[in-house]
């Protein structure tokens, strides 16, 4: 029998070797879990995990295998949920003492659909405290000593530290994309309204978004794909079809892509020896030359802290009304800030977020993708911090698909990645024209 490590397979990978028999799903996945669980005892990137619970899930992907139906495009591949997000398995505690012990009685859409594929639920990843910027205990693979980024801090660690070859985290600001950068893996945050939100702790509607880390593009297409589409409850998703990703992602553009990269208006803040290597990263691409942004990108910061605060502070009015000692203080300090949002500024802020979105489709006439720093930097260190997400808020705000693409190693041996961010709803495109960069890039070097 056959043994096989998730830290030297894709999740595809891994699957094949799973329904081909090579490699048996139950003494994979408890040999997996001592892996996990002596590892973990240093990254802390679950918060939840039970090796009963996942012992279960294989014993029952075992007995699928007498039935007559094809296995699930995700059988027996274990995936990290971020602790914001329900599931009937495992608690839901949105990263604060305050729910801690919290079970849902049905899991989020979307683990129904993970489950639904054959995946199985290997455990609640660390998030920060109500996803926003208080960190939780997860420290860094690459170097336990800095920050793995954040909120969704346990599913990009997870993913690095060969735990599970996919997890799901969210994005309200920064927290898909540049925890992915931080640790060194790809990471997806589709489209608003690609994947529905029901079942996931609602900081901010107008703009959370879930995500994916993983260890390949393809593992990304797929799994987006097994969970978007209308779930009939999130309005998000209203009317939206299954995305078809994978098959899309995987073919040859029929013309070689091309793409602009752009500083932003924050490139000075940008580490000096990651500038160096963006400048080198054009300068040897002849598929990417440089632009410029509108200005409008920089009123769209203050648009989306306007709605961000506004959303947060009735999210979170109960905790802030029943337990108010259980909040942190910054999160109370920003909950208090939050006060001064007017109904003005939120509703003229709501309003922008189709004409910013809009303020890039002469972009993507010309190019597949826009391509900008996935952070201002590798993971700073200490734990204090998660980190600046600037580098996200105007693509996030616009509702805009966008991926990391772990291409860089700075001197210090941490990770740094690029952004690619594409035309809404035009995802399957956006993944195509990536794999296609880092695919030739690989052929180059």
């Amino acid at each position: 029998m056959a043994t096989v490590s998730v830290t030297e397979l894709t999740a595809l990978d891994l699957h094949a070797s799973l329904v081909s028999g090579e490699t048996q799903v139950e003494p994979f996945l408890s040999d997996h879990w001592e892996f996990v669980a002596d590892l973990d005892t240093q990254v802390n990137a679950f918060c939840a995990f039970d090796k009963e619970v996942v012992a279960g899930q294989a014993a029952d992907l075992t007995a699928l295998r007498s039935q007559p139906q094809p296995l699930g495009s995700l059988y027996g591949v274990p995936i990290g949920i971020k602790d914001i997000i329900d599931t009937i398995d495992y608690p839901t505690c949105f990263g604060s003492a305050i729910h801690k012990g919290r079970y849902s009685v049905v899991d989020a859409s979307l683990v129904r659909r993970l489950k639904h594929a054959g995946a199985v639920i290997f455990g609640k990843t660390v998030t920060t405290e109500f996803a926003t910027f208080v960190p939780g205990a997860t420290r860094n693979p690459h170097n336990l000593g800095h920050t793995p980024g954040g909120s969704s801090s346990g599913s990009a660690a997870a993913v690095a530290a060969g735990m599970v070859p996919v997890a799901i985290g969210s994005q309200t600001n920064g927290s898909v994309i540049r925890p992915a950068s931080y640790c060194g893996v790809y990471g997806f945050k589709p489209s608003f309204g690609v994947i529905p939100r029901t079942g996931m702790l609602p900081q901010s509607p107008s703009l959370d978004q879930i995500g994916v880390f993983a260890r390949s593009i393809e593992d990304l297409a797929l799994v987006a794909q097994v969970i978007s589409g209308d779930d009939g409850i999130d309005t998000g998703t209203s009317r939206r079809s299954p995305q078809q990703l994978l098959d899309i992602c995987r073919t040859e553009p029929p013309l070689p892509p091309k793409f602009c990269f752009v500083k932003t208006p924050w490139w000075d803040k940008v580490d000096p020896q990651a500038r160096e290597v963006y400048e080198a990263f054009v300068a040897s691409n002849d598929s990417i030359v440089w632009a410029e942004l509108p200005v409008v990108v920089e009123e769209a910061v203050r648009w989306h802290a306007s709605i961000n605060e506004a959303e947060l502070l009735f999210s979170l009015q109960r905790e802030l009304r029943m337990n108010p000692d259980g909040l942190s203080q910054a999160l109370k300090d920003r909950l208090d800030r939050a006060r001064s949002v007017t109904t003005t500024e939120y509703l003229l802020a709501k309003d922008r977020i189709p004409h910013v979105a809009a303020a890039f489709d002469e972009f993507f006439d010309y190019f597949d993708a826009i391509l900008t720093p996935a952070a201002l930097g590798a993971a700073p260190e200490g734990l204090e911090s998660t980190g600046d997400p600037i580098m996200q808020t105007v693509w996030t705000f616009a509702h805009l698909p966008s991926l990391n693409l772990p291409l860089f190693r700075l001197d210090n041996g941490l990770p740094l990645g690029v952004q690619a961010i594409g035309k809404a709803q035009d995802d399957a495109r956006l993944l195509r024209s990536a794999r296609w960069l880092v695919n030739s890039i690989a052929t180059e070097s």
